[in-house]
C-alpha cells in the first residue's frame, strides 16, 4: 500500500471539509447582514431630558386618603428584602436599585443574543432575530396621526383598550380613543394589539376586565394582529388597591386572564418586567404565554422568554405629540 498517497488523499478531504465548512460559515454570515431586515427607514428618537411621563393609571373618582403609609417608591422596599445567599442573577430595577435573585430552573429562558446598544439613532438588532419597532399608546397621548407614525417606519401599536382605576373603588373603563386608535393605527398599515391595565384582585376582577375588551372589539369589529395583552403594574407612588395582592394571586389572574382570551379566540399575552418576573410571576407557570417585557436597560436583562420588548418611555415619534413608549418585537430568523 503507497501509504504516502493514502496520507495525501487524507489531507487533501481534511482540507476540502475545511473549506466546505468555512464556506457555509461565510454564506451564513453574508445572508444574515444581506438579508436581515432593513431598518435604515425607521425613524425615531428618545428624549435626553427625561421628565416623568404621565401614568395612566389612577384615574378613579374617589378622593384617596394616604393614611400614614409611607409609599414614596415602592420599589425601594423591594431593595434588601429577597437576597437569597445562593443568587445566580443580578438585575438593576428602574430605580437603579441592585437586585439579586434566584433564577427559576423551569421557566422558559430566552436566547436572543444582542449585538448593539439600543440607542436613539443606533438601532441594533439581534444576531439571530429580525426587529419590527412598535409604539403603545393609550388616550394620554392624544389624537395621533397615524399615518405620519406608519411612514416613519413604525410597524406596530399596541393600544390601551380597557383600564382599571388603582383606588380601592377600582372601576374598570374603556379607553376613550381605544377604538379610534385601533381602527385608524390598522388603516394606516400598523399591526395592532391591545393591552388591559389591569388592578383586579382576584380572578373575576380579571375575567371581567377581559370581557369588557373583547366586547369592544367584537362590537366595533376590530380584529387585532397582535396579542391582547394583560398588563398588571406596580403604582409606583401612591396605596394601590393592589399593594397587599401576592404573587400567586397575580400569576393565578395572569393564568386566567390568558385562558379566558384563548377561549374567545384571541391570542393572550402577559406584561412583565424584572420586579414581576423577580417578586411577583412563577414564569414557570406562564412559559406557554408571549411576554411583552419592559426594561430600559441598554440591553433586556431577563434570562426568560420575551416576544416584545419595551425599552423606553420617552420616545419620540413623528406623529405622536409629547413622550411615547417604544418597543420591539422580536422574530426569530431561520439563518
Amino acid at each position: 500500500m503507497n501509504h504516502k498517497y493514502l496520507n495525501n488523499k487524507i489531507l487533501c478531504n481534511i482540507s476540502y471539509s475545511f473549506l466546505l465548512f468555512f464556506a457555509i460559515v461565510f454564506f451564513i454570515l453574508y445572508a444574515k447582514n444581506n438579508y436581515a431586515r432593513d431598518l435604515s427607514h425607521v425613524n425615531f428618537s428618545i428624549e435626553s431630558n427625561k421628565t416623568e411621563p404621565n401614568d395612566a393609571v389612577v384615574e378613579d373618582t374617589e378622593n384617596l386618603k394616604k393614611i400614614g403609609k409611607e409609599h414614596s417608591e415602592k420599589y425601594c422596599a423591594y431593595n434588601g428584602t429577597k437576597y437569597p445567599d445562593d443568587f445566580d442573577f443580578t438585575y438593576y430595577d428602574v430605580t437603579g436599585l441592585t437586585h439579586k435573585m434566584k433564577i427559576d430552573k423551569l421557566a422558559a429562558f430566552n436566547n436572543i443574543i444582542w449585538n448593539k446598544k439600543h440607542k436613539a439613532n443606533e438601532k441594533g438588532e439581534p444576531y439571530n432575530c429580525d426587529l419590527y419597532y412598535g409604539v403603545d399608546v393609550s388616550r394620554h397621548n392624544g389624537d395621533i396621526n397615524w399615518k405620519e407614525v406608519k411612514n416613519a417606519g413604525i410597524d406596530f401599536a399596541f393600544i390601551r383598550i380597557v383600564y382599571r382605576g388603582y383606588g380601592q373603588k377600582g372601576t374598570l373603563r374603556e379607553d376613550e380613543l381605544a377604538v379610534k386608535n385601533l381602527i385608524n393605527a390598522k388603516a394606516a398599515g400598523l399591526k395592532i394589539g391591545a393591552y388591559i391595565f389591569s388592578q383586579s384582585i382576584n380572578k373575576n376582577e380579571t375575567i371581567e376586565e377581559a370581557t369588557l375588551a373583547i366586547k369592544i372589539l367584537n362590537d366595533n369589529n376590530i380584529k387585532l394582529d397582535l396579542p391582547l395583552v394583560y398588563d398588571p403594574e406596580t403604582i409606583r407612588n401612591d396605596i394601590a388597591r393592589t399593594d397587599d395582592i401576592n404573587g400567586n394571586i397575580f400569576t393565578e389572574n395572569a393564568i386566567t386572564f390568558c385562558e379566558y382570551v384563548k377561549s374567545h379566540n384571541f391570542t393572550p399575552a402577559i406584561y412583565s418586567n424584572m420586579i414581576w418576573e423577580d417578586y411577583y410571576f412563577d414564569m414557570s407557570k406562564l412559559s406557554k404565554y408571549d411576554i411583552w417585557y419592559a426594561d430600559y436597560e441598554d440591553f433586556p436583562q431577563t434570562p426568560y422568554r420575551y416576544k416584545y420588548w419595551q425599552f423606553s418611555e420617552y420616545g419620540k415619534v413623528p406623529g405622536i405629540t409629547g413622550l411615547v413608549d417604544l418597543n420591539v418585537m422580536v422574530e426569530k430568523n431561520e439563518l
